[in-house]
């Protein structure tokens, strides 16, 4: 059947629309292809991933409930070596640290800490590793730990860690008998934590009788920071 005149006329714009863009559509839909195969890849991988760490984890949890520390460090070792984007790897350190603090194993839990501060997945967990090693640091008192204290809390932290930050720094200041400047980063920390609660409540401005109740009722986050700043004269 032949083509009338308009048929044919479209037929010869769509040949020449082809001749001159088709090797380009033909290299878009191949990339559009092969992107999304290397996405369900990727998402097959990382789910994998996660699913083994996810056992060595287990595995890891078990020790930690015997106080087999070995054991426990070796486990958080392969999770971090094997499976580093996990989340299961800034946990297992964060574990792993904790046991070997309290066995007095100060140096695996130094080294743990340093790798989740560095490497874990998650923002929160690199922010927890840093303010332990604050903790650990100060405790040490020499020049090079107070040098590496100091780096740690001048760097940043993830949202929800600013009032912590503030408050080691004011450990920082006091485990150098520097006081003044010790109580003025309580109080900074304190004015976080009370502006937090007051956001939570719908309040604009913190009320001088609520800020006095805070004072005298502080809450969980505050007790131990209500303790530090009357030690060293009050509010």
């Amino acid at each position: 059947m032949e083509l009338d005149l308009e048929e044919q006329e479209q037929v010869a714009n769509l040949k020449a629309f082809w001749q001159d863009y088709g090797r380009w559509i033909s290299i878009g839909l191949l990339i559009a292809i092969v992107g999304y195969g290397c996405y369900w890849a990727y998402s097959w991988y990382q789910s994998n991933q996660s699913l083994k760490a996810g056992f060595v984890y287990e595995q890891l949890v078990q020790d930690l409930l015997k106080n087999n520390l070995p054991e426990v460090l070796a486990k958080s070792k392969n999770i971090q070596d094997q499976y580093p984007k996990t989340a299961y790897a800034g946990m297992a350190g964060l574990m792993a640290s904790n046991l070997a603090y309290s066995v007095a194993d100060k140096d695996s839990a130094i080294q743990q800490l340093e790798w989740v501060a560095l490497h874990a997945k998650s923002e929160g967990f690199q922010s927890i590793a840093k303010l332990r090693l604050v903790t650990i640091l100060l405790d040490q008192k020499t020049p090079e730990s107070f040098a590496k204290a100091d780096k740690l809390l001048n760097g940043s932290m993830a949202v929800g860690f600013v009032a912590l930050q503030m408050e080691r720094r004011g450990d920082w200041y006091w485990a150098q008998d520097k006081t003044e400047e010790a109580k003025k980063s309580y109080l900074q920390a304190w004015n976080v934590l009370s502006e937090e609660r007051l956001k939570a409540t719908g309040s604009k401005e913190i009320d001088p009788m609520l800020k006095k109740l805070q004072q005298q009722n502080p809450a969980s986050d505050q007790r131990l920071l209500k303790v530090k700043i009357e030690s060293l004269g009050g509010f």
